[in-house]
Parts: C-alpha cells; structure tokens; sequence
C-alpha cells in the first residue's frame, strides 16, 4: 500500500490571550485528495490578519473551538490536482480562497472550484494573497456609509494596511477623510498617500480637531477598530444621526465606550462590521462575482494597494505572529513557502 503524502501545516492546540504564538506548532498532517468539484491548492501565500491572531487567541466568536485546528482565513496557490468534473480550471493555474473549513496556513488544502477566484496575471502573489479581508472591509465599509462625495469620513488605526487603503479608496470616491494615529510620524506618511486630515489621539484633542476641519458639521460617518475609550471619542467626532461601524478590537479589552447622550439625543448609531456577514447578505454568486471583478480592478489599477510587508517560511511562523503585532512594522506579514 502506498504511503499517503504528507504536508507541513501549523497547527493550534491551545488558545493563548498572551503571546498568540505559544499555542502553535509545526505539525505534519495527511495531504487530502479532492473530489468531486473539488481541486487540491499548494498553498504558496497567507497573511497574518489581526482576525487570525484573534481567532488563535479564542477571542474570535466564529472560530474554531476544537484542537488542533489550522488558522487562516485568505491565500493564493496553485491548482496542484483537479477532481472529478471540475472545469474552467487548469493544474498550475494561480488561485485566491476563502479558507473558511481548512486554515490555510499549511502546505495544501482542497477546495470547492466553486469557491475559487482566478487571479489576473497583473497582480502578484503577495499582493492577491490579501484579497479578500482588507480590501473586502474597506469596500463594504465605503458601500455601507454610503458617505457623499465632499464629506468627511473619520477612521481609527488609519496607519494600518486597511487603514491606508481606506484613504485611497475613500479619495478615489471624492469622500475626505479624518485619519486618527498614535505617532506623529505617520502624518506625513498618510497624506502622502492621500488622506486629508490626519491626528494624533494621544496628544490633540480630536473632537475639538473635527470641529475645526468640519467647520462645526462634523463628521459624516466613522470605522473603528480599537474600541475602548477612543470609540466614545469618535462618537462625539459624528454628525447628528451618523453612524460608526465597529470592525476591529485593538484595544485591551473587547470593549467600547460610549455616551449615552449621544445615542439618545443626537441618535448617533454604533453598529458592527464583519465581512464575511457582509458578504453573506448578498443576493447570490453574480453580487459576489461582480465585486471581486471590481475589486481586483481597483488594485490592478493601483487604487487600492495592499503593501506588502516581512515575509516568513512556515517553520517561521511564532516570530512571524510577534512581527504581526510589533509596532511600525510597515506592510502585513505574510507566511509563504520556501
């Protein structure tokens, strides 16, 4: 009988709210065969998103909850093999997934054809590897404000990877933007890129900064992904009957802050946003297909550029999940295959 393959993958066997990586190991587990409408992905490229380290903390409501499992939510590959009655598809043909059952930090992972994106040649694999998480929230995001253009948006961490492509998705809409940092050298950085506004919550007082841009209106809408105290903060920052959407817990704690006076009286609205939720809502796979096309333009054409940050070999992946969280690490670190 022959031995079945094998492949290298990370797996989690504990949850650790400290350092996220103590929980993973390098493992080596068996490589599955694809069925019917189903392709086998050597996996080449994954990122390490905030969601990931969340879900290896325990602290992701939708993850998994039984050990081991692998993380990861988004990769590229290539078709390695392809089952039964799968067609469109080619072996060696680049691929992006939505790793929703199998994590895809590991080696290969089968997947529905179904499910499976082609990337165009223009764009690279470091860059496709980032598809769907950040640019999928910033897009939904901007679609679900629905801010006018001249109006000023209001964003939180806005030094992040999706921070800044929010900038540039929000400028190629005619929308301004209010961007909320932590260290003054990320002013320039940001309306180099764009932004228009940008702050230091440590050290000005942002409400104060908003009125003085806005000229007293306000903000007309906000994403927050720290939450704690600073969402009370861009509270105050949103018009009357404004809404901020909650997509991220950088803070300590998973909380945030808010005045009650501003829900009742000035009817502020703080509402959640999670993707994979947004992209549910849809009313079938041509919404979905029509985004992704739209999507894929945008950054092919440079409007939305995903930056690439250190890249690690799987056996690497604890110093990869330290480098994630350090500060100023500059673009998002990615797991790839050496």
């Amino acid at each position: 009988m022959a031995q079945q393959q094998q492949h290298k993958a990370i797996q989690v066997e504990c949850f650790s709210s400290g350092d996220p990586a103590a929980g993973c190991k390098v493992a080596m587990v068996s490589t599955p065969k694809p069925g019917a409408g189903q392709v086998l992905l050597k996996i080449l490229c994954r990122p390490i998103n905030p969601s990931d380290i969340l879900c290896i903390q325990g602290m992701y409501a939708d993850g998994p909850k039984n050990f081991p499992f692998v993380p990861g939510l988004e990769g590229m590959g290539v078709i390695e093999e392809l089952g039964d009655g799968v067609t469109g598809f080619s072996s060696g043909q680049r691929v992006f997934h939505i790793f929703k059952e199998a994590g895809s930090w590991q080696e290969y992972a089968v997947a529905s054809a179904s499910e499976i994106i082609p990337i165009p040649d223009t764009i690279s694999n470091e860059v496709a590897a980032q598809f769907f998480v950040n640019p999928w929230t910033v897009f939904g995001m901007l679609e679900t404000l629905d801010v006018p253009k001249g109006e000023y948006v209001l964003q939180t961490a806005a030094g992040s990877v999706l921070g800044r492509m929010f900038i540039q998705l929000a400028r190629h809409r005619g929308v301004k933007t209010i961007n909320l940092v932590r260290r003054d050298e990320q002013k320039e950085e940001l309306k180099a890129i764009g932004g228009d506004e940008v702050i230091n919550f440590k050290t000005e007082d942002v409400v104060e900064e908003v009125k003085k841009i806005t000229g007293g209106k306000l903000v007309y809408g906000a994403i927050d992904a720290v939450g704690g105290a600073l969402t009370k903060v861009v509270c105050s920052s949103v018009r009357n009957q404004g809404t901020i959407l909650c997509y991220g817990v950088l803070d300590e704690k998973p909380e945030a802050q808010v005045d009650v006076i501003d829900l009742i009286f000035r009817q502020v609205k703080v509402h959640g946003f999670h993707v994979v939720k947004w992209v549910e809502s849809f009313g079938g796979p041509d919404e979905f297909g029509k985004i992704a096309a739209t999507i894929f333009e945008l950054i092919a054409k440079g409007v939305m550029a995903p930056l690439v940050g250190e890249k690690f070999p799987l056996d690497s992946t604890p110093e990869a999940i330290r480098k994630s969280l350090s500060i100023g690490r500059g673009g998002k670190v990615l797991l790839v295959n050496v």
